[in-house]
């Protein structure tokens, strides 16, 4: 059997890389763009990336008027796109009145790398200050608890490259001003590119020169605290450098002020201050520096400043966090409050009158009308007649005539009394003859006088024969006595007593 040698043979195969070569060229004309000029950086010096300009290589590119931009092997990581603009002026008689808008140009789709950010370089007159406002509504400062939900971020840098602050849409900063040359640098969110919709996002307005170095004007929204920082947080602010909060609050609220982080340094010259007072008066609310102890809430109901300056730092430095929120008044509610209860109390004291008029007219139509008696002589209703007249105003003590029998009444009383008259005006059962015998008769009486079974009145004794009481006047006589006097001296001699007919 022989023996066969089988001969393995290892096929080794060789990967080459394969380039995907990227050229192209681009035209870019800077007057489309806002008049921003474009910046295109290689960050890779080991890239293939080569770039050219009017067929010239370079590594940085600066685009100001309209260009023929050649692009090889260029990938977007290997390059940086940015746009700047400049706005300045000399003289503040020549400065811009109207706002000028900060927008975000929109780039050619031939180049190869999106937009990375876009800074203006604002620069006011010596004797200027500079005005940011947004175009879509108040600003927000970011902040540790006050993060920004906007896919862009707004940072100002003063003109020694200090930080002054990051800022985004959706706050309560309406208008920010500083009194230095600033630069403004709109970025994506976290680094990234700016892809969106984001035209128009500040205007600019280079103005006459501001009392601070930074005013921040800001209007809080009910139930929605608000947190500002000072200049260059989480760094303290400059050495004698100075800013100012305008912080409007709305009617019947007030606004409760709370250091949530406030970091004093030790002074060698001057002093740090914090002050509050309200707009238009002269006397402070608050006030504090860095050696006295800071309140940790303050309330104002009214428009107000919050005014900060720094010193000369020995050590340490000075920053403050400020958390402010709006709330009901409690003096809007104390007057409310008193402002119902007094409206009720007229309403009810009014219902009270009306009630009590209804019932004092119904009781009038249903109660009948009542004379009062008066002893004195005269009955009246207190209703139509009122009270009568006293006795020396009328005339009812003076009489035209008087009755005798009204003069001689007392006088027969008095003789019933002692026995001489019998009882009268008073019924006394007949004890004399019935129907069925013949009545009595006297023996003085005769036929013709007294007619038998006739009904004959019973006739007092004659009176004396007095003249008329109305043709003479009133006098003493003995018919008035007084009370040493007795009766039998001064008792009238009515003559015997006579007893009554049909007597037992």
């Amino acid at each position: 059997m022989s023996s066969s040698r089988v001969t393995l043979h290892l096929l080794l195969l060789t990967f080459v890389p394969f380039a995907v070569t990227l050229s192209g060229s681009c035209k870019v004309d800077p007057s489309k763009m806002e008049g921003l000029s474009l910046h295109i950086k290689k960050l890779r010096p080991a890239s293939e990336c080569k770039m050219k300009i009017n067929s010239v290589s370079k590594e940085k590119i600066t685009v100001t008027s309209s260009s023929e931009l050649t692009f090889l092997d260029c990938l977007p990581e290997d390059l940086q796109v940015t746009a700047t603009k400049v706005i300045e002026c000399s003289q503040l008689k020549d400065c811009q009145k109207t706002p000028a808008p900060l927008s975000v140009p929109i780039l050619p789709t031939c180049l190869p790398a999106p937009l990375s950010n876009v800074t203006w370089t604002l620069r006011p007159p010596q004797s200027g200050s500079v005005e940011l406002t947004s175009p879509t509504g108040p600003l927000k400062q970011s902040l540790p608890g006050q993060q920004c939900n906007d896919s862009i971020i707004i940072k100002v840098v003063g003109d020694d490259g200090s930080t002054i602050g990051h800022f985004c849409h959706q706050g309560a900063i309406q208008n920010v001003q500083i009194h230095t040359k600033v630069s403004v640098t709109v970025s994506g969110m976290g680094g990234k590119a700016l892809t969106g919709p984001f035209k128009h996002v500040l205007n600019v307005v280079l103005k006459e020169e501001i009392s601070e170095r930074y005013i921040f004007t800001v209007s809080p929204m009910r139930d929605t605290p608000v947190l500002l920082a000072t200049p260059g947080w989480p760094i303290g602010m400059k050495a004698y450098s100075t800013v100012s909060w305008i912080v409007s609050v709305p009617p019947k609220m007030e606004a409760q002020l709370m250091f949530v982080n406030l970091s004093q340094p030790k002074c060698s010259n001057r002093h740090t201050d914090i002050r509050v007072h309200r707009v238009g008066c002269p006397e402070e609310d608050y006030s504090r520096r860095e050696d006295e102890e800071a309140k940790s809430e303050i309330t104002v109901s009214d428009n107000f400043y919050l005014n900060m300056s720094n010193c000369m730092p020995e050590r340490g430095d000075f920053r403050v966090l400020t958390k402010i929120t709006l709330q009901e008044s409690k003096n809007f509610l104390q007057t409310t409050i008193l402002s119902v209860v007094s409206a009720l109390l007229v309403i009810f004291a009014v219902v009270l009158v009306v009630v009590c008029v209804v019932i004092r007219k119904k009781k009038k139509k249903l109660n009948p009308e009542v004379s009062i008696y008066n002893p004195n002589g005269i009955s009246f209703l207190p209703a139509h007649n009122g009270f009568p007249k006293t006795r020396e105003d009328n005339e009812s003590h003076v009489y035209a005539s008087i009755e005798d029998t009204l003069v001689y009444t007392d006088l027969l009383r008095q003789g019933a009394e002692i026995g001489v008259y019998g009882e009268f005006d008073t019924y006394r059962p007949f004890t004399g003859q019935t129907d069925s015998h013949n009545p009595l008769v006297s023996e003085d009486a005769g036929a013709d006088n007294m007619p038998v079974g006739a009904y004959q009145q019973f006739q007092a004794p004659p009176l004396p024969i007095r003249p008329k009481s109305h043709v003479q006047p009133l006098v003493d006589n003995e018919i008035y006595q007084t009370d040493n006097q007795s009766e039998e001296e001064h008792s009238p001699d009515l003559g015997p007593r006579l007893e009554p007919e049909g007597g037992n």
